[in-house]
């Protein structure tokens, strides 16, 4: 009988160890959730506000709650933090002006190629609407290395591509790709241009294309830091209201002019004001100038850019101007902005918004007032 006691009060002895157990699990669960979920949100947050300029050029600052890695624009939800993105080769030659699409760029970068001619690579979230975009021309090895800094699965948009960014893209599974050449249906020709200046996407297109071969997973890439940034007017400092960028040749010329009201930077070409096709403005919120090494590779005059290392920088938001250089360790490392000036070893802070970053070469000048 005393047996039996002893039996009965270590197995409810090892009830009530189990249940604890259970319990404190449990609860380590739910701190968990509640942490990351409260953590994650305010890992997003970085004291932003989102301004909102209205007709009158007044100013309605809102809280921020959740920013995208991409842009550091205020979006809705933690699902939109970290959308899929888009990359689209977009040429500058003066047979495809005015391109499409280009003003709806989140991120776009703009570097020479052959005979010193720029062209873009714009990147977008995978669901902003956008019926047009192009005229989409080829790749190129140097934007590969840019391209990779979104993670794998960015999906990658282009026509045909020199032999070494073509070399690259078949070796390389990280690459979301897809070239005309091989995904036509994802593209149409237009009858208004003659080639290869007609080559065109949309969304639409690059939605179906991410349903029938986009992985569910996106992988997260290290964003860039971003604050709100004092208007130049409003902190006495001189306001920097022209950047010139000469590429050469001139027709390939960039200014960008800032309005102290809008807080925008407005593109501008050899025609005037660079518009999209559908008349939309092409503006920008930061500028930044990276400074860097190339070298011709072959007759046809293609080029070898340094990506990787370090170099000058410039970076110009809200009419201010900061220098310093850009460091970028790996191919799939991230491109960061140091102030020669700012706390050692701490990125640059951008404003958020649209972002264009000018890659300018030996041949290629930079000036402000």
């Amino acid at each position: 009988m005393i047996y039996k006691k002893y039996k009965a009060g270590t197995f409810n002895t090892k009830i009530i160890y189990v249940l604890a157990f259970i319990i404190f699990i449990a609860g380590l669960l739910l701190l968990a959730v509640f942490s990351y979920s409260y953590f994650s949100k305010k890992a997003n947050v970085n004291n932003l506000t989102e301004i909102e300029l209205k007709g009158d050029n007044t100013l309605i600052e809102k809280k921020c709650e959740f920013i995208r890695l991409l842009d550091g624009v205020c979006v809705d939800s933690q699902e939109e933090v970290n959308p899929e993105l888009v990359a689209v080769m977009i040429e500058n030659h003066v047979d495809a002006r005015p391109q499409s699409g280009l003003a709806k760029a989140s991120v776009v970068y703009e570097a020479p190629v052959e005979a010193n001619y720029s062209r873009f690579m714009a990147i977008f979230p995978k669901d902003v609407d956008i019926s047009k975009v192009g005229p989409v021309r080829s790749a190129r090895p140097y934007y590969l290395d840019w391209l990779r800094e979104y993670g794998k699965d960015i999906l990658y948009m282009h026509v045909g591509g020199s032999p070494d960014a073509l070399s690259i893209i078949s070796k390389d599974i990280r690459i979301f790709d897809f070239n005309e050449f091989s995904k036509g249906p994802y593209f149409w020709r237009s009858t208004d241009r003659y080639a290869p200046h007609n080559v065109y996407t949309s969304s639409e297109n690059w939605q179906k294309a991410w349903n029938k071969f986009g992985t569910k997973e996106n992988t997260d890439f290290k964003s860039w830091n971003f604050r709100n940034i004092d208007n130049c007017v409003d902190t006495g400092e001189e306001c920097i209201t022209e950047i010139s960028i000469d590429f050469l040749p001139p027709s390939y010329s960039t200014t960008w002019k800032y309005n102290t009201s809008t807080r925008k930077y407005a593109r501008y070409q050899i025609e005037g004001r660079h518009l999209d096709q559908n008349g939309t403005a092409i503006e920008a919120d930061t500028i930044i100038i990276q400074k860097v090494h190339s070298e011709v590779l072959d007759n046809v005059g293609r080029l070898k850019i340094d990506t990787i290392g370090s170099g000058e920088a410039i970076i110009f938001q809200n009419g201010h101007k900061e220098e310093g250089e850009w460091r970028k360790d790996s191919v799939t490392g991230r491109t960061e902005w140091f102030n020669f000036d700012g706390p050692d070893g701490q990125p640059m802070e951008l404003k958020p918004g649209k972002i264009w970053v000018e890659v300018v070469n030996e041949r290629g000048e930079v000036d402000w007032k």
